[in-house]
């Protein structure tokens, strides 16, 4: 969370932005960050529509451990009206609304039911791990997901990664929407 702002002034601040619909610059704490749209937010998440050269592209789900940041400066207001003007905010209302962003769990749960396969990038000491696949099963501390390799081949054994590991959640994107149609079975 944005250190020069209170919890109360940050949570007003990223509302501000949801009503606004206005682009912005999240900043992380491994010094990357996200540009996009935010469209939800809750006491552990901010949840994002991602932007890349002017399109979206897909849901990003931060927790906000992660966040240092969010900027709204005037180039991004430029990219907000360039979105506006071309007509390329098309926000699903449905998936934000079907999205649970109350705790790891039933944020997973949600994710499920509305058939996602899903990214993750958590990481284990000092190792970035990157998981994507299917949500097989849910916990009170863990997730479990049936990963796929760059080649589409599915791992023998699915992959558990804890919620405490957990850095970026992601779905609804191409890659994996258009990726899973050729796993090899």
């Amino acid at each position: 969370m944005s250190k020069d702002l209170t919890e109360k002034k940050f949570k007003e601040h990223i509302q501000k932005h949801i009503d606004r619909v206005n682009f912005v610059k999240v900043n992380l704490t491994d010094d990357s960050s996200i540009l996009g749209f935010i469209v939800k937010a809750s006491d552990d998440f901010l949840m994002i529509e991602e932007a890349n050269d002017f399109s979206l592209a897909g849901t990003k789900i931060i927790p906000y451990n992660r966040i240092l940041g969010i900027r709204h400066s005037a180039s991004d207001k430029v990219s907000k009206r360039i979105y506006s003007e071309e007509s390329l905010i098309k926000l699903n209302q449905k998936i934000i609304d079907n999205t649970s962003l109350k705790d790891f769990e039933s944020l997973f749960k949600s994710i499920k039911k509305q058939n996602f396969h899903c990214i993750i990038e958590s990481r284990k000491k000092d190792q970035e791990i990157f998981s994507i696949g299917e949500i097989l099963e849910i916990t009170e501390k863990s997730v479990v997901i049936k990963n796929y390799n760059p080649i589409g081949k599915i791992d023998k054994k699915p992959r558990k990664i804890s919620f405490k590991n957990i850095e970026l959640i992601n779905f609804n994107d191409n890659y994996s929407v258009v990726f899973r149609k050729y796993l090899y079975k």
